[in-house]
């Protein structure tokens, strides 16, 4: 597709933002964007009663609830714990609950609304979350309306049974063994939701939402991708040799056709954002939370992204293909087989697609400055991932009848 051809489409979903933040910020009905005001009892009463899951809508009364010193990064929400005390002989809910709603920052605000992965999120609590096979943070109450967001959850720090990864345990990367549970958590995912009817799918998570795949993201992200790249060029923030640069440019200039080929499957339900950060261990077993690109694909996908992200270069290739074997060991104890070498050969080219996001990352500021010391590690990572795995020549193969 054409410059051109992408224009409306792009036009439609940035004007649609633009709309949406300034009816918000004009609205005094809008969900609220500072969380003292969100943490008034009667607000937080109202969004359960409303918004809320299952038996949550029907919890006693809340009399008093506050902002808690405990914080939890995110490169575009405002996360934070919430600490709560019922009125005397009402049923009691949770003593504390995790709180997720948008930065102030008009600009993060504005540009994931055009990407919609709010909406994708709270889509995903409300339909897929009760089907995983693995535990992911149960949610309380959420809702979107116009450009916000407000999701209650379950918070994970007062388990103490569960250990929580941090930035700090990518930057350092993690032990084989945790690799292989996390894989084994994947394995479960991609087992469980393997190659669903097309109308299931879609009455799950809809094509709409879907990064990369929907008409919208399929329109945005070669925009996304080549400014991005431009902009850390230019500030520095990277270097590339002339055939990664040439590498990253022919896949951004064929993404439909990479789009179309990747998804013919075998398709499942892919996390989509599967660093060591997502997951968390819970006994024996690893979880994982933060669901904002949650996508139909290839499970391959999630490894690809998940072992380049998380373990440093040197120890990655030295057991890379003997983690993906075990992977696709863990598929067949499910009943799902798949050839090593097929796979392999995806894992090969997901490549890209995890270099194309730390670039699009690092090229739009990352969004919040603590990324600064994760990032250009992650960005090492990946070249080293695309140059061992042949990035180039998978593309000269894949795009020959392109």
């Amino acid at each position: 597709m054409t410059m051109t051809a992408r224009l409306p489409t792009v036009l439609t979903q940035l004007c649609k933002s633009l709309f949406l933040n300034g009816r918000d910020a004009l609205n005094p009905g809008a969900l609220p964007l500072s969380d003292e005001r969100l943490v008034q009892p009667k607000v937080l009463q109202q969004l359960l009663r409303e918004d809320g899951l299952g038996v949550y809508r029907q919890l006693g009364a809340i009399e008093s609830a506050r902002l808690l010193d405990i914080q939890s990064i995110s490169s575009n929400c405002n996360n934070r714990v919430l600490g709560l005390e019922y009125m005397e002989g009402a049923a009691a809910g949770p003593a504390t609950m995790f709180l997720k709603m948008p930065v102030r920052s008009l600009a993060t605000r504005f540009f994931f609304n055009v990407i919609m992965v709010w909406e994708l999120e709270c889509e995903f609590y409300r339909k897929l979350a009760p089907r995983l096979p693995v535990r992911t943070p149960q949610a309380y109450s959420m809702t979107t309306r116009g450009s916000r967001f407000v999701m209650l959850m379950e918070n994970l720090h007062d388990d103490p049974s569960v250990v929580l990864h941090t930035n700090q345990d990518m930057i350092s990367g993690v032990s084989i063994d945790l690799a292989r549970r996390c894989l084994a958590t994947m394995a479960r995912i991609h087992a469980e939701f393997h190659e669903l009817a097309e109308a299931e799918r879609e009455a799950l998570l809809p094509l709409r939402l879907q990064p990369f795949n929907s008409p919208v993201m399929r329109a945005i992200t070669p925009l996304m991708g080549r400014t991005a790249l431009n902009n850390c060029l230019r500030s520095g923030a990277i270097e590339l040799s002339a055939a990664q640069q040439h590498w990253y440019q022919r896949a951004i200039n064929n993404w439909d056709y990479l789009v179309d080929y990747w998804g013919r499957g075998p398709l499942t339900l892919v996390h989509g954002d599967s660093h060591i950060g997502n997951h968390f261990l819970h006994g024996d077993e690893a979880g994982m939370l933060d669901w904002q690109a949650a996508q139909w694909g290839q499970g391959i996908r999630d490894v690809q992204y998940f072992l380049t992200d998380s373990l440093p270069a040197d120890v990655l290739a030295a057991n890379e293909q003997a983690l993906v074997e075990y992977y696709l060991e863990l598929l067949a104890s499910h009943g799902v087989v798949l050839d090593f070498a097929d796979v392999w050969y995806q894992y090969r080219g997901f490549s890209f697609q995890t270099w194309m996001t730390i670039v699009v990352s690092m090229g739009f500021g990352a969004m919040t400055e603590h990324m600064d010391e994760l990032m250009p590690e992650i960005h090492r990572r990946c070249l080293a991932s695309i140059e061992r795995l042949q990035l180039g020549s998978w593309l000269d193969e894949v795009l020959a009848d392109a």
